[in-house]
């Protein structure tokens, strides 16, 4: 091979890797299909993907409740509180693809027998502590972050990984 073919290759193969690399969401590659079990029973699958973190983000914003700020009322608002329970449940509907967004969380008789507004609700419903932990956990590892800095990433963290 010529050089000017070996650059165009080598190109080609960064461009493949590149979109590859964004591709992680999606990928059935990085999709991993996790059970629920009690008692040695299977109790219903959910297929989970790797977050970013502007996921990590969105659910944290999701867990946090907002007022002014006392300094100013000008200024942007500052956090009053946060709800890690609510936390997890958000990176878990987040990390769930799509499909079964709507087909386990989202599942209208659960809702309606549990009146739940949003299907990220019902993950409290029908996950234990425990469970709810594992996939915490699994999320983060197919995530590439470390239990305790899941909700804290930075930008230089996720560039040194």
């Amino acid at each position: 091979m010529m050089e000017k073919e070996m650059r165009q290759q080598e190109e080609y193969d960064l461009v493949k890797g590149l979109l590859e690399a964004a591709d992680y969401r999606t990928s059935s590659n990085t999709v991993s299909e996790e059970e629920i079990r009690r008692n040695g029973k299977l109790l219903f699958r959910v297929r989970i993907h790797p977050l970013g973190n502007d996921d990590f983000q969105t659910a944290r914003k999701k867990a946090t409740t907002y007022m002014p700020n006392p300094v100013n009322k000008k200024l942007p608002q500052i956090e009053k509180s946060f709800n890690e329970a609510l936390y997890n449940s958000w990176v878990i509907y987040l990390a769930t693809v799509e499909e079964d967004q709507s087909k386990v969380w989202g599942n209208k008789d659960i809702r309606e027998k549990f009146s739940l507004a949003l299907p990220v609700e019902s993950i409290d419903v029908l996950l234990t502590a425990g469970e709810k932990g594992a996939l915490i956990n699994r999320i983060g590892e197919i995530s590439g972050v470390d239990d305790e800095d899941e909700d804290e990433l930075s930008d230089e963290d996720t560039a040194k990984k």
